[in-house]
């Protein structure tokens, strides 16, 4: 999916059965159907096969993760799940509504695990965010997708104004008088 897709909350429907992006504000219930779903998938592609292999081991956590994203309910999906074809479709479409979720990150080459001994918790990520400018009512009606974006993205301009305030701090201390004329410019309009 797209940033688009990903920032506007758009939805998939698929044989008359809309399939959602799953909204922060529900993320903890999400993460304990699909989670399991998560680590089965794991590299893994989405033919036939595995999924038939996926519904056999996570059945209960497949149909609870569908209900949280569609209006279906349990009932519904069990009777949709009788026909073998239509249901792998409506599952194949939530994980492509929800990658973002189901497609696993690469570890970034030369990265370093993080050696700290306080870990980091969803309010760590949210208080990022609000330091950005966002609000918190607006952070819980995201998706998750925009929410991973917006931390990127946010993560991304962080850094850059830290070297940005670096480069700053170097030619005051070579160039003052280049420096001075430096902020001049930057504070006129």
């Amino acid at each position: 999916m797209n940033d688009f897709f990903l920032a506007t909350n758009r939805s998939i429907t698929v044989n008359n059965i809309e399939v959602r992006q799953i909204q922060m504000k529900d993320f903890d219930t999400w993460a304990t159907h699909a989670e399991p779903i998560k680590q089965f998938l794991k590299y893994k592609d989405h033919s036939d096969e595995i999924l038939n292999e996926l519904f056999k081991a996570h059945s209960v956590q497949v149909i609870s993760a569908i209900t949280c994203i569609t209006d279906l309910d349990n009932q519904s999906l069990f009777k949709l799940a009788s026909d073998e074809q239509s249901f792998k479709e409506l599952l194949k479409t939530v994980l492509l509504v929800n990658q973002a979720y189901f497609k696993p990150e690469k570890p970034k080459r030369g990265a370093k695990k993080n050696t700290q001994t306080d870990e980091s918790t969803w309010f760590d990520s949210f208080q990022f965010l609000v330091s950005m400018g966002h609000q918190h009512n607006e952070i819980m009606e995201m998706t998750y997708g925009a929410f991973q974006g917006y931390v990127k993205a946010a993560n991304k301009m962080y850094r850059q104004g830290i070297i940005n305030s670096a480069v700053a701090a170097r030619v005051a201390q070579t160039d003052k008088k280049g420096f001075e004329s430096f902020k001049k410019e930057m504070v006129s309009d």
